[in-house]
């Protein structure tokens, strides 16, 4: 049997609709909208979602009460979409993949779910804990790590203004308060201020370089920088400070996917799947990605499935099923 090639718009499984023209389009300006929904599938009001491109473009837009939004005027390129909810911090969504200058029509659909971060610290019973010798001879004053913890609690009731100004008050009170400084910027990653969240991830290395929630939140602004080269070298590092973490893992293989690193970028979505199943099932629909670039039709129809298996509500769900119909299609062919 004559083996069968992938065509190139597979490679977009999660945004490109199934039967897009592979010839390059005419249109030098697109519309991306879309509907961002609720972990429970209602639709998200009010959300933050950014847009960032490898050349630089930066563009930030808001849902409508039925959970819409829309970005106009985009020029011909690669783009990821990010979502961040202001009312809940620790809700966030893995970066959707879109490619204008893979479609003829001028306006594509990006649908964006969010999802509630996962507790690691039940899952981390089994590790030794790593600990710097910045944290092991820190002395931070009681008043410091009382308003710090008032702060943690404030975001776990996703309260996020008084836990932003908590974590204020830690750092006034004892500059040097990294934990402090690294999750307020992780506080900033979910309010969508990327730039603030960026300067205090750099700030918490200045004052310990291998404090893990630093990197990895360095590396998830880099990420949302389009700066892939960069989000790949904190990733790795955090990593190998914490093996447990599975949003780590999938940042870095969706950045290591972006920078065409396949191998690097498939073990590191598989050992997110591994920690996570069930929260990075994501990580397969970037999976069937790698496969279909390299023509493993057979490969990237059985990662879409147990995609769509773990997600059956997914809000792409149409979308990716007509991309599974179209290898199905093709696979069938003599």
């Amino acid at each position: 049997m004559r083996r069968q090639r992938a065509p190139a718009g597979f490679a977009l499984v999660f945004i490109v609709a199934a039967g897009a023209l592979l010839a390059q389009s005419p249109v030098t300006r697109y519309i991306i909208s879309g509907t961002v929904r609720l972990p429970d599938g209602r639709p998200a009001p009010r959300i933050t979602i950014k847009a960032t491109g490898q050349t630089g473009f930066d563009r930030q837009v808001f849902t409508d009460d039925m959970g819409r939004f829309e970005l106009s005027e985009i020029p011909r390129g690669r783009y990821f979409l990010t979502a961040t909810n202001p009312a809940d911090p620790d809700q966030y969504t893995d970066p959707v993949e879109v490619d204008t200058s893979r479609s003829f029509s001028g306006r594509l659909v990006a649908n964006i779910f969010l999802r509630n971060k996962v507790d690691n610290t039940t899952k981390k019973e089994n590790k030794t804990a790593t600990i710097s010798v910045a944290e092991a001879t820190q002395h931070v004053p009681k008043a410091a790590q009382k308003v710090f913890e008032q702060g943690l609690r404030f975001r776990s009731n996703q309260q996020a203004q008084k836990a932003l100004e908590s974590f204020d008050r830690a750092v006034e009170l004892y500059p040097q308060y990294f934990q402090a400084i690294a999750e307020r910027g992780h506080l900033r990653i979910g309010l969508g201020q990327i730039p603030d969240a960026s300067a205090d991830f750099a700030k918490a290395l200045s004052l310990n370089d291998r404090y893990e929630p630093a990197l990895r939140g360095s590396g998830m602004c880099k990420f949302q920088q389009a700066r892939f080269a960069e989000a790949v070298s904190d990733l790795e590092r955090a990593t190998a400070l914490d093996t447990n973490n599975a949003t780590t893992y999938l940042f870095l293989g969706v950045a290591n996917a972006s920078l065409d690193r396949r191998e690097p970028a498939r073990r590191a979505l598989e050992k997110a799947l591994a920690l996570d199943a069930a929260g990075a099932a994501r990580a397969r629909v970037h999976l069937a990605n790698l496969y279909l670039k390299e023509d493993k039709l057979k490969d990237a129809a059985a990662q879409l499935d147990a995609y769509l298996e773990a997600v059956p509500n997914a809000p792409d769900v149409e979308k990716i099923r007509a991309v599974r119909g179209q290898i199905e299609s093709r696979l069938a062919k003599p």
